[in-house]
């Protein structure tokens, strides 16, 4: 039997939509991200279990930002963690687990827009209008209808490095090795999601 169709029943898109709680026996010891690849490389499914039980729900939410479609988001998911399950023999510590995983996700929702032709958004950078601190802009995001429709009308370009910064809290540096692009060019583009946002944000007559 071939390791994919050893692949755990745990892939199941309703675990991302629920608590999900693995019952067993004994309780695992809690280890590193680095170990579990190590031991899914080894074909442990209930490492694969582990892993998947602690990135599935912030990668979905990931992809379904990206994306905007849930259902998507939720196939899209799958074919991450089925990657993970494939490829982690090959993971080379160059990066973090957690930031290999959502260079994996970002490929797979890149793809997807390219395949449906929806990519002119995402290499469409708007001119900013006005600065803004990143506290004023991004303190409450994500907590305020007005301010998430705001961010929903940037260009993907600028929607993902605000969503994997403030959302998801990655550093400049790891948010560089997911989306493939110097620290340097990362710190502009969240300057330029911020001002840009700023702009619609007053479009829309947003007032805190």
């Amino acid at each position: 039997m071939t390791k994919l169709e050893q692949l755990p029943l745990t892939l199941n898109p309703l675990t991302v939509h629920s608590d999900y709680n693995i019952e067993r026996d004994e309780p695992r010891p809690v280890v590193s991200d680095e170990a579990l690849l190590s031991q899914i490389a080894g074909g442990d499914q209930e490492a694969f279990d582990d892993l998947y039980q602690r990135y599935s729900r912030l990668l979905y939410h990931y992809l379904f930002r990206l994306i905007g479609e849930p259902s998507e988001a939720e196939d899209l998911l799958q074919e991450v963690f089925m990657a993970v399950w494939r490829g982690a023999g090959g993971y080379r510590q160059r990066a973090q687990v957690k930031t290999w995983l959502y260079r994996i996700a970002r490929n797979r929702a890149v793809s997807w827009l390219r395949q449906r032709k929806r990519l002119t958004a995402f290499e469409d950078l708007t001119q900013p209008s006005s600065e803004a601190s990143l506290e004023e802009i991004v303190a409450e995001a994500y907590q305020n209808e007005q301010i998430r429709a705001a961010v929903n009308a940037l260009p993907l370009k600028q929607r993902e490095v605000l969503e994997l910064a403030f959302v998801h809290h990655l550093s400049y540096v790891e948010i560089a090795q997911i989306i493939g692009c110097p620290e340097g060019t990362v710190k502009s583009r969240v300057s330029y999601a911020i001002r840009a946002l700023k702009g619609v944000l007053s479009r829309m007559n947003f007032s805190p």
